[in-house]
């Protein structure tokens, strides 16, 4: 009775492991063979599908095989199952280990390695994905290491075009050659100007994933992008800005700051406390957001207090009448106020103030009064240089406080004015920036790729940046002559330098702005340049 037993229980034993080792190899077969092949032949063949979620739908196959194999193994103790799960989740784990181990470590070369031989969490960009891996460690790392920030800007610059070896994340070369630039690429641009403290090209750098397209930006680069600009803004206290980017993903920390970004600003949307304490306990680091946890909680649910009305300042020290004085003090006042508090109203009183000044019989009969007293010809010799230092400050302080149109339009003839100005330096600025795109297209005066797009993004920045200040009006003077120059930019990209990704992104851009300015011939010619894909 006991040897039957025993032969039995062997008998089982060996069945067992039988099925496991049938098992493991499958695994492995689909693993290393299929999955790779069919990932790479769906890339080559770049049909309209989205190439993350083949990715996804493998590694889901395959960890729910894992899963299984494992719970049927642990529980007794199968040392064979250990041995077996090790090599697997080594196989499909290597990302996990970068973004869990290595980044936090702050280890930009085994980041580097590690999520170069991923295989499924970079399908769209596997060797932009692993520098950016890097640079995101090299952002994390407690010393600076100069020789990685200069590995990985090599490798950045290598990014589309010929270059030597990359260094892996061994140390040794990996493979070299020509690669063009994609969506996880431009964002290990982001990263890495971020760590030597640009954070405007950064911040440019990291709102440009979102405008490549999908097939070529993995969806991880853009979570990785809208997490890194939330909690930017979020340091800065733009509350505005952190629900914006909150809404295109991020992850649990961003969907924090979402939240508490709401309640600060008393949106209706706003969660609750205990929703709010629930997306704090599900979110990364807890010790650090708490502060923020209380303050968002002591926001309350109501909507923010209005804060009282300024009074209008200098006012109580100017005399009655004299509205020369109360026209400098109001100037001096603007221009020493901090550039982020300065308003319409200010503006509006301001160019109120000037208008009334200049304006004003008495106050031209007083300047020429003082005119001759000093010997000057009339009032006119005057007016003119006080009229255009007064442009001059006004346009400036509207560039650097950044105030919208709608906030100083028609606010009277010396608010005219000075929109004009700004108007005209602006499109000035706009068309010496694309002079000198073109020419140097024409003088086939190559960047890297990354460099190329920085150049777009900065162009593009600066066109957006004075459309917000001087309005529409701008757009259809500035779009034809910009249209021309960034067109032939993108198309020598695409056909010449087989940057397909960064000039599809151009042509799209060239195309939303045409729609939106109801121009149907550059809208047709655009249409035909994005449905030449990437």
């Amino acid at each position: 009775m006991a040897r039957g037993a025993v032969r039995a229980r062997l008998e089982g034993a060996v069945m067992g492991h039988l099925a496991l080792a049938i098992m493991a190899v499958l695994i492995v077969v689909t693993a290393v063979i299929v999955a790779p092949l069919l990932v790479k032949r769906r890339m080559a063949a770049q049909r309209a599908t989205d190439d993350h979620a083949l990715g996804r739908t493998f590694a889901r196959i395959l960890l729910g095989v894992l899963a299984v194999f494992f719970v049927s193994t642990v529980p007794r103790g199968s040392l064979v199952g250990l041995l077996v799960l090790a090599p697997a989740l080594a196989l499909f784990g290597p990302w996990l280990a970068a973004r869990h181990v290595f980044i936090p470590l702050g280890l930009p070369r085994a980041a580097y390695g590690a999520a170069r031989r991923s295989l499924f969490a970079w399908p769209a960009d596997p060797r932009g994905g692993a520098a950016l891996a890097a640079a995101w460690a090299l952002c994390r790392a407690r010393r600076p290491d100069p020789a990685a920030e200069a590995w990985i800007g090599d490798l950045l610059e290598g990014t589309g075009q010929r270059h030597g070896a990359e260094r892996g994340g061994d140390g040794g070369a990996v493979a070299a050659g020509t690669e063009p630039l994609r969506g996880a690429g431009v964002a290990a641009g982001a990263m890495l100007a971020a760590y030597r403290g640009d954070v405007e090209g950064a911040r440019a750098l990291f709102a440009s994933v979102a405008s490549l397209d999908e097939h070529a930006c993995p969806r991880e680069a853009r979570r990785i992008a809208a997490a890194w600009l939330a909690a930017e803004a979020a340091a800065r206290g733009d509350w505005a800005a952190v629900i914006e980017r909150a809404a295109d993903g991020g992850g649990r920390a961003t969907a924090l700051l979402g939240a508490a970004a709401a309640r600060l600003l008393g949106d209706a949307t706003a969660p609750g406390a205990v929703e709010l304490w629930l997306r704090w306990l599900a979110a990364p680091r807890r010790r650090a957001t708490l502060p923020l946890l209380r303050r968002a909680l002591a926001a309350g649910d109501g909507a923010p207090r209005p804060e009282p009305e300024q009074p209008e300042p200098c006012a109580a020290k100017v005399a009655e009448g004299d509205l020369w004085s109360r026209a400098v003090l109001l100037h001096a006042a603007l221009l020493l106020r901090p550039r982020d508090q300065v308003s319409g109203d200010d503006l509006r009183r301001l160019g109120g103030a000037w208008d009334a000044a200049l304006d004003d019989e008495r106050a031209q009969a007083e300047l020429r009064e003082r005119a001759a007293s000093l010997g000057a010809s009339g009032a006119q010799a005057a007016l003119g240089p006080l009229a255009r230092a007064v442009e001059e400050d006004l346009a400036a302080t509207l560039r650097a406080a950044r105030v919208p149109r709608a906030a100083w339009d028609d606010l009277g003839a010396t608010i005219g004015r000075t929109r004009r100005r700004l108007r005209d330096e602006l499109l000035s600025e706009v068309e010496i920036a694309c002079d000198a795109l073109r020419r140097r297209v024409d003088e086939r005066r190559e960047l890297p790729a990354l460099s190329e797009w920085r150049e777009w993004t900065s162009l593009r920045a600066q066109y957006e940046a004075a459309a917000v200040l001087v309005g529409v009006e701008f757009r259809r003077l500035a779009f034809p002559k910009l249209h021309a120059d960034v067109c032939h930019a993108a198309v020598w990209l695409f056909n010449t330098r087989k940057e397909r990704v960064i000039a599809n992104a151009m042509f799209r851009w060239l195309l939303a702005e045409a729609e939106a300015l109801g121009d149907s011939r550059l809208t047709a010619l655009q249409r035909g340049n994005v449905e030449c894909g990437v």
